[in-house]
This record gives C-alpha cells, sequence and structure tokens, in this order.
C-alpha cells in the first residue's frame, strides 16, 4: 500500500478531518491533503510520522477500530487494551514500510530482554483457589485465563522444577485480548523458566500465517531462556476443531476446545491424577508424530557446529551479516588468525571457517552464494572499531581489522566477484538493521541469530519459515540489485574503498 492509502484508512476508522490532523501533529493543513491524494509521498520528517502514529493509536479506543487494523497490518495481537504507546509503535513502522514475516519476527528478538511492565501484576492475581484431585470447567476467553491463572500457581508452588509440556492451535483472541495478561502469562513462563524449569511446545501450524508469525513473535523472549524444545506438525490441518493443551506431568492438565477460530472456548482445568497422567501420555503420542521446528541456542560455542551443518549443505545459499562475511576470507590471512587468536572462542570460529574454505571455492563453481555484509567506513576501519568477519558478535574480546587487513578481506572479495559468476556481494543499503544475521540454504535450514547481549540463535528447519526467512533477504536484494550494473557499481565502490585506505 501507498502511504497514502495507509493515511486514509486511519483517517477513515478515526472519523478524523484534515484540520484535526494538521492541529494535532501541529502541520499545515494543505500539507494533509497532498498527503492524502497522493501529491506528497511519505514525509521525510520522520517526526510527523510518529506523531501521526501517537495521533491515531490515541483515537483507537474501541474494539471495532482495533480489529480493523488488525486485519490491515496482519498483526492479531492489537487490541483496545494495548497501551497508547505500544498501538503507536506498530502504527509507525507500518506507516514507514510494509513488514514481511521475517521483520515481525525480527521485533521480537528486540525485546527479548525486557522485564514486563505487568511483572508484579502475575503475582497479584495468582494467588487462586486450587482443589487438589478435582476438575473445573471454565467458559470463553475469560475463563481460559482464570484456569491459566490457576495452572501458573500450582507451578510456581512446586518444589522441583519440571518440563512443562504445551500443544496449541486455538485461537489467540483469548492472550492477545487482554493486554496485561498477555503481559502477565509471558513473565511468568519466563520466571519459572529461569528457575530450572523446561517448556516443550509443539507450535501451531502455519494455516493462517499471520497468527503463526504472532505467536513465534510472542514466545520468543521464552525461547531466549535456552529452557525450550520446540516442535510441529507435518501434516496439514482444517482448523476446524481447535485444541490447547498445557500440562504439568504428575501435577495438572488445562485443555481447552473450541470449533475454528471462535471464542467459546471451553476449559478444563484438573488435578485429578489419573486424568493428568492420560493427557500426559496423549501428548506423548502426539509428539511422537512431529519434527523439530527450532532450536534454541544460548550460548556462543553451540554456535559453531551449526554453521559447520549450513556450510556443508549442498543447496544454494543467500546470507545477510553485520560485517563481511567469514566465508570470504582470504586462506592465508585465515591461517594467520588462527596461529595468532588465543581466545579459544574465535579461534574455533576461524578455523571452521578455513577449513571450509576449499568447500567453499569448489560449491562457487556450480552453486550460487549470495553474500549481503556491510562495508565500512575508512575511519571506523582505521579506529579499530569493525570486528574481524564472524557469523555473530560477543561484543568482547572480538579480533578487529587493521586497514591493511580490510584490505585483504576487500581484495579477495573483489578476486571472487571477478572469477566466480555464482558469487554476489551485495552491501547493505544505509539504515539496514545491524542487530541480527541471517543465513538460509535451500537445503531446508535457517540460523537468525541476535546480535546483541545477550546473544542466541535459531535454527529453524520448519520448511515454510526457512522459505520465509529466504523470501525477507532476496526481498532486500531485489531493492538493491545484484547483476549487470549493479555488480559494476559495488566493484567500484569496493575498489574506491580500498584506495581510500591505501592513501590514509
Amino acid at each position: 500500500m501507498d502511504f497514502s492509502d495507509k493515511l486514509n484508512f486511519l483517517m477513515n476508522i478515526t472519523q478524523t478531518s484534515n484540520k484535526e490532523l494538521a492541529e494535532g501533529i501541529s502541520v499545515d493543513r494543505s500539507l494533509i491533503s497532498l498527503l492524502r491524494t497522493g501529491k506528497r509521498g511519505m514525509p521525510r520528517n520522520r517526526e510527523h510520522i510518529s506523531h501521526m502514529a501517537h495521533f491515531f493509536a490515541k483515537r483507537c479506543t474501541a474494539d471495532f477500530q482495533c480489529y480493523a487494523l488488525s486485519e490491515m497490518l496482519g498483526n492479531p495481537i492489537l487490541r483496545s487494551s494495548m497501551p497508547t504507546n505500544v498501538l503507536a509503535d506498530y502504527l509507525n513502522k507500518w506507516l514507514t514500510g510494509d513488514p514481511d514475516v521475517v521483520d515481525h519476527i525480527l521485533e521480537g528478538i528486540q525485546y527479548t530482554t525486557k522485564t514486563t511492565e505487568s511483572e508484579n501484576a502475575v503475582h497479584e492475581k495468582a494467588d487462586v483457589p486450587v482443589i487438589s484431585g478435582e476438575t473445573s470447567f471454565h467458559y470463553g476467553s475469560a475463563g481460559k485465563r482464570d484456569a491459566m491463572r490457576q495452572m501458573m500457581h500450582i507451578i510456581r508452588t512446586l518444589e522441583e522444577p519440571c518440563t512443562i509440556l504445551l500443544a496449541s492451535d486455538d485461537n489467540l483472541e483469548w492472550l492477545f485480548e487482554d493486554y496485561s495478561f498477555t503481559q502477565e502469562l509471558q513473565s511468568g513462563i519466563i520466571e519459572v523458566l529461569q528457575k530450572g524449569f523446561t517448556l516443550c511446545q509443539i507450535m501451531p501450524s502455519v494455516n493462517f500465517l499471520n497468527r503463526y508469525v504472532e505467536s513465534l513473535r510472542y514466545w520468543l523472549p521464552i525461547y531466549a531462556t535456552g529452557q525450550t524444545e520446540v516442535y510441529y506438525y507435518p501434516r496439514l490441518r482444517d482448523n476446524l476443531y481447535c485444541h490447547a493443551t498445557f500440562i504439568v506431568p504428575g501435577q495438572c492438565v488445562h485443555y481447552s476446545t473450541s470449533v475454528g477460530f471462535s471464542t467459546n472456548h471451553i476449559t478444563l482445568m484438573s488435578t485429578e491424577p489419573n486424568l493428568v497422567r492420560e493427557y500426559t501420555m496423549q501428548y506423548q503420542d502426539y509428539l511422537a508424530l512431529c519434527h523439530p521446528a527450532l532450536i534454541v541456542h544460548d550460548t556462543p560455542p553451540e554456535f559453531v557446529p551449526c554453521f559447520q551443518n549450513m556450510f556443508s549443505q549442498t543447496g544454494a545459499t543467500i546470507q545477510k551479516v553485520f560485517s563481511l562475511s567469514g566465508n570470504t576470507l582470504p586462506e592465508d590471512y585465515l591461517l594467520q588468525l588462527v596461529g595468532e587468536i588465543g581466545h579459544s572462542e574465535w579461534k574455533c570460529t576461524y578455523q571452521m571457517y578455513l577449513d571450509e574454505y576449499p568447500h567453499f571455492i569448489e560449491k562457487l563453481k556450480t552453486t550460487p552464494f549470495i553474500d549481503i555484509g556491510e562495508l565500512a567506513t575508512a575511519d571506523d576501519v582505521r579506529s579499530g572499531k569493525i570486528p574481524i568477519a564472524s557469523p555473530f558478535k560477543l561484543y568482547e574480546k572480538h579480533p578487529v581489522y587493521t586497514p591493511k587487513t580490510y584490505i585483504l578481506h576487500l581484495q579477495n572479495i573483489l578476486y571472487l566477484m571477478d572469477e566466480y559468476d555464482n558469487y554476489h556481494f551485495i552491501p547493505s543499503p544505509a539504515g539496514t538493521r545491524r542487530d541480527y544475521s541471517l543465513f538460509v540454504n535451500d537445503d531446508g535450514l535457517a540460523l537468525l541469530i541476535r546480535n546483541a547481549p545477550p546473544a542466541f540463535m535459531l535454527e529453524i528447519r520448519r520448511p515454510e519459515m526457512v522459505q520465509a526467512c529466504k523470501e525477507h533477504l532476496m526481498r532486500m536484494v531485489e531493492n538493491i540489485g545484484q547483476d549487470g550494473i549493479m555488480r559494476m557499481k559495488t566493484r567500484i565502490q569496493i575498489k574506491a574503498l580500498i584506495r581510500e585506505l591505501q592513501n590514509g
């Protein structure tokens, strides 16, 4: 959608006049008219867009308005219970672009270290009656939330950590329509995982991709604890009968059903031993039919085997890194690095690239490799700010380039571009996010890394999500270009940077 279409949509659902918006964001009324007709494109002054987002967020107080926004933005989490500043943030991002699936996931990665505002509310609302050995029934979304609070209360009373079992393909309205509960449950699960509990989750189907992505985004801070195992059922489902199961083996079960995506949930909450046992056995039967969806690695030493596996694949590769890629480090310089670096983590990383280099060169003869990297400024290289190529960033003891070694790397990239038509180097455009690295192989594997403390990796194996990651990077490549004149311009840009470094 064009910016004018988005602006008109927001003005229509909030019944805002040109005059009201102009006064609300302190601009001339004629500017609003030009923006609405498309005679002026998106304002270059992003503060105007930010002010617009906050203006409309304050006016979206009715449920029907937030439901309309959810449909338009493809984001089921938008609800009238959401704080104004949070809704404004979503609107701001939508007005400035059309995020894809991976963009939404990356937004979730940003918040993996936050402390939710409702943390205190978790403890205030957790004191609910739970009678041992009994079964109760709860109805609708509110009842399902009450039963979930009972479940969390039971978990907190346990002295010994255990593995919590979860499977869900139901409507997410019960979770997202009450923003305070959304944050309450997320912070509660993180709290118990930090105490030593683990979580085994069977993710929902991707029949409705937006709902799946929003579910994944919600769970990312929980995955970041490194205490989860995530699976998916590979067969198609029609989503007629939707189920959600939450089990603490030997303690309790929370089970709900609904038809389609209605909110007419019937939820069973039970601590009756036989019932808990049977539901646990059913869950294990279901799990036996599932495949790993993603594996969370929360310590850098776990990353290297994942990259060894990635680079051993035979299919075409596309990757986006925060610096220059380790794959293109000159072989002689890799030998030097391995001999000079004493820090074991980095030595292991560069040894991996050294071992992989002959295979990488051999693959370029027949297989495409698209390398999206960031060209540093000469001043940053000279000041020792640029870390030597690595698939991840630790922010500690990371070896850095000198002008001489950065030139060596750039010269090798030029050599690969000249020698192999299958190698494509794409300089990241200005403003590209640097807080993640993404690697995708056509053999069905994607690695998504958070490049900010605490660093962690998602090893993604679910085919639909691997394809979404590839599409995210391909869209970036298509916006920049990789062949013909753009390949020539890239070579000129690299040569100019080499000359600048040599002259300095």
